[in-house]
């Protein structure tokens, strides 16, 4: 017999796809930009599929981010709802998702001269807690920081750092991270990216 408060795959797909709709239908006033404008100049890509990619695309978007549903079609996400966008002062794209989608996305964005400047591999395949391996030529530690005291809200208290970040360019950092928070929901490997786009 069903658990009365569980829910079969396609129960959980549904929700996920209200969820993304609802992230992408207009907010009230618009969201005060962070001081040094990166979410007011970024679009974040929310996989309707996963919780943690609309949770974390929905903080970046409180913060003054453009929110797009990451389609089937990865190419005609890029090419019909984000490209369009960098004549208007794009300048920044984020994301949560998985690692293919970050390698399509990559290549597709290359020809307009964009570049990763952070990359978080969030990985709970093989321990109780979850490892965290992270790249950045911006400022690291306020991401590390959202990821040691996260816990069960990792992915909003992700974005909200990544959305205050400094970005000035430095030298490549890397660091890694045991934390203790619970399995993800969906998939047991994420990457969270921020690709730039510079003047």
């Amino acid at each position: 017999m069903m658990h009365p408060f569980a829910m079969d795959r396609r129960v959980a797909l549904k929700l996920g796809g209200a969820a993304a709709i609802a992230l992408l239908a207009p907010s009230g006033p618009a969201s005060a930009a962070v001081p040094n404008g990166t979410a007011a100049s970024t679009v974040v890509l929310a996989d309707p599929r996963y919780a943690e990619s609309v949770i974390f695309a929905a903080s970046l978007k409180r913060q003054g981010a453009k929110a797009i549903a990451l389609a089937s079609d990865r190419a005609g996400t890029w090419f019909d709802a984000v490209e369009p966008l960098l004549p208007l002062g794009l300048r920044f794209l984020a994301g949560l998702t998985l690692e293919s989608d970050l390698f399509v996305i990559e290549r597709l964005t290359a020809q307009s001269g964009a570049r990763k400047c952070y990359v978080g591999l969030h990985d709970w395949r093989w321990r109780q807690g979850s490892i965290h391996r992270l790249s950045a030529t911006i400022e690291l530690d306020p991401i590390a920081t959202a990821l040691v005291t996260g816990k069960e809200r990792w992915a909003e208290t992700l974005g909200e750092a990544l959305g205050q970040t400094k970005m000035e360019s430095r030298e490549e950092r890397r660091l890694a991270l045991n934390c203790p928070m619970p399995v993800a929901r969906g998939p047991r490997f994420f990457v969270s990216w921020l690709i730039r786009w510079t003047a």
